[in-house]
């Protein structure tokens, strides 16, 4: 389905007339000469930190999310929220509601968009939202925030099914997984982490190269994880990875500037985000490849996994079974971080 934007039409609008703004923007677009079907496959509620735009500014409101591209691959019904908390019930604040079309003349659609701007306590919060969303179709929830700085509502967890963020935003990992150890040691709610997705490459050549997590070569054997700058939460989900298994890994280092996350200093390993060692072997991820090296072992170069932001989204909102070893590596952490 995926496909350029056709056309998008947006008009304000107000809490209490956002269905029939809707209704009447699909009239709207009806009107023209190309049938336009209605898609959509899920709820995806978009959450936003409170920005100075002006309520009529769409597009400072949406940001730099891509929003359109991940709409064009999975049509979804979309809620931007962009909330504050306040101790004091309040009606949202202003809003906006749009449809977006895609695809050629013989086959297209159009996905609804509504934008909410609020400043409320957790139960008007949840009242909200369970306004706009369909009942009758899967809800994730797009973190769209740094978790380790403003973690994720209650609200926003009672009615989502999926909750998605990206780890690599995070200033602060201990801060971050602190936030998530609620939803992980209750399951309240599936995760899925964008940073998780980059590492699949990393775990697949480690597989690769040694067997699974729970084969003998893992075993009785010191594991080592370094990290370039900005690649500490990458690094972290690596050793909760392998910890969830019981291997012998120690908490993630941060390279020296100017040295490789390995601390080579060749080129290659220059370009490296991280690099693990276990006993001789050392297997090093850059933004080209990862590179497996090691005694009696011969090379392994596995490509990246070159997926854009809004692949990465449409793919998780399509995925319907929570990622279990996600999930073990966040328990492992949790526990670390515990301590």
């Amino acid at each position: 389905m995926a496909g350029a934007v056709a056309d998008r039409i947006w008009r304000a609008s107000t809490p209490e007339a956002i269905d029939a703004d809707l209704a009447a923007l699909w009239r709207e677009v009806g009107r023209g000469d190309t049938n336009v079907a209605r898609a959509v496959m899920s709820n995806l509620i978009v959450f936003r930190n409170p920005t100075r735009a002006a309520d009529d500014d769409v597009a400072a409101l949406i940001g730099d999310v891509p929003l359109e591209q991940v709409a064009a691959r999975h049509p979804s019904r979309v809620i931007v929220l962009e909330h504050c908390h306040d101790g004091l019930p309040r009606a949202p604040s202003a809003s906006a509601v749009g449809i977006l079309t895609f695809g050629p003349e013989s086959a297209r659609y159009g996905v609804e968009v509504i934008v909410v701007r609020s400043a409320c306590p957790e139960p008007s919060l949840l009242s909200i939202l369970r306004r706009f969303v369909r009942g009758d179709i899967p809800t994730t929830v797009w973190w769209t925030e740094d978790v380790s700085a403003a973690t994720p509502s209650d609200a926003l967890v009672t009615v989502g099914r999926q909750l998605l963020y990206d780890s690599r935003r995070w200033r602060d990992v201990g801060a971050g997984i602190a936030a998530l150890a609620p939803l992980v040691r209750h399951h309240r709610i599936d995760l899925a982490d964008l940073n998780w997705r980059r590492l699949a490459p990393l775990r697949r050549a480690l597989v690769h190269a040694l067997g699974p997590l729970k084969a003998d070569a893992w075993r009785g054997v010191d594991i080592r994880v370094s990290h370039a700058a900005g690649e500490a939460a990458m690094a972290w989900l690596v050793c909760g990875w392998l910890r969830s298994e019981r291997c012998n890994c120690a908490d993630p280092t941060a390279a020296e500037a100017g040295a490789s996350a390995g601390g080579a200093s060749n080129e290659r390993d220059a370009e490296a985000l991280l690099s693990v060692t276990i006993g001789e072997m050392t297997a090093t991820m850059s933004s080209r490849a990862v590179e497996v090296v090691g005694p009696n072992l011969p090379p392994l170069v596995v490509p990246p996994a070159r997926e854009a932001e809004a692949d990465a989204v449409a793919a998780e909102l399509r995925s319907l079974a929570p990622d279990r070893a996600l999930l073990a590596a966040l328990e492992a952490l949790v526990d670390r971080f515990a301590r």
